[in-house]
């Protein structure tokens, strides 16, 4: 996916260098838990939700500004302090191919260097001055932590498919929906959130499929009893609510049908974000969002 995803993002590859430098301008405290983030931050993700910004952005035909790399900065700091807190909960040992943090130092450091992170998109927040972005940011904010609090108590628990849904939309949709929301906010533009809500689950069902291609970080979910769209069909299909072997779900002969099905739900989502673009210009970045949109739903 590397190579395709970064030909579609091209035509903003000036935007996101510029992005890159503007973030590590946000860095200057020149203190120990900076030293510690610049190497976490240095192996970037996709970006995609400063991608989406401006995207975005220049689609609506206007050039990106501070408060756009401002905004930028918050959603995605506002992910890597998730990120960081999640590996926690989870144990997780590698993200990104790197150590995680609790990995490398301890859990008292990572949930330090992620609240470090949540003052930074605190402060990055409230340089764009606008109350209305602020209280777009707070609701989203809640719901990113709702959907965590309700993963928690559900492990181990067979969710129905809308639950599943409902937990992306709240896990990882939210701060797609606080990007493009706030950026329409920004830009005067209309309102794009219904795209970036299918999209980001979307994202998250193809992440979670993703998944499938790696035994450790798939025995880390179920182990953590956290059950992703192929093991909730395979509960349905089967009429069960746990699982106590692992092989018992890669040795079904009805596994292929229920990576199948993942794959038909995140291609449903896909479709519809692009039907909620259907109004905005005919342009190389509306292209570009579309193309996103079908880069996800090949599963």
């Amino acid at each position: 996916m590397g190579t395709d995803y970064e030909k579609i993002i091209n035509c903003i590859k000036p935007d996101l260098d510029n992005f890159v430098v503007f973030s590590a301008s946000l860095f200057q405290d020149n203190n120990e838990m900076e030293s510690i983030l610049k190497n976490y931050l240095s192996n970037r993700g996709k970006l995609i939700r400063p991608v989406l910004v401006f995207l975005f952005t220049r689609a609506a035909g206007i050039v990106p500004e501070q408060k756009h790399f401002l905004l930028s900065f918050c959603v995605e700091i506002l992910h890597n302090a998730s990120l960081i807190h999640d590996d926690i909960i989870d144990n997780s040992k590698k993200r990104r191919g790197k150590q995680t943090l609790h990995t490398a130092f301890d859990s008292r450091l990572a949930v330090l260097a992620g609240d470090y992170l949540l003052s930074k998109a605190i402060e990055a927040l409230s340089k764009i001055k606008n109350t209305e972005i602020i209280d777009i940011q707070t609701k989203f904010i809640k719901k990113l932590i709702t959907g965590e609090v309700n993963q928690y108590f559900s492990r181990y628990n067979a969710a129905s498919i809308d639950d599943y849904i409902k937990k992306s939309e709240n896990k990882t949709a939210s701060l797609f929906q606080a990007a493009v929301q706030s950026v329409s906010i920004l830009n005067n533009t209309p309102d794009y959130s219904e795209f970036a809500r299918n999209f980001g689950i979307a994202f998250q069902i193809h992440n979670d499929l993703q998944n499938f291609n790696t035994v450790e970080k798939i025995s880390e979910d179920m182990n953590n009893g956290v059950y992703t769209a192929p093991v909730i069909f395979y509960f349905q299909k089967n009429n069960i609510t746990n699982i106590k072997n692992i092989d018992d779900f890669f040795n079904s002969p009805q596994r292929e049908l229920f990576l199948e099905k993942t794959r038909h739900l995140i291609e449903k989502f896909s479709n519809t974000a692009i039907e909620n673009i259907a109004c905005l210009e005919d342009n190389q970045y509306k292209e570009a969002l579309i193309r996103l949109c079908k880069l996800y739903a090949r599963g």
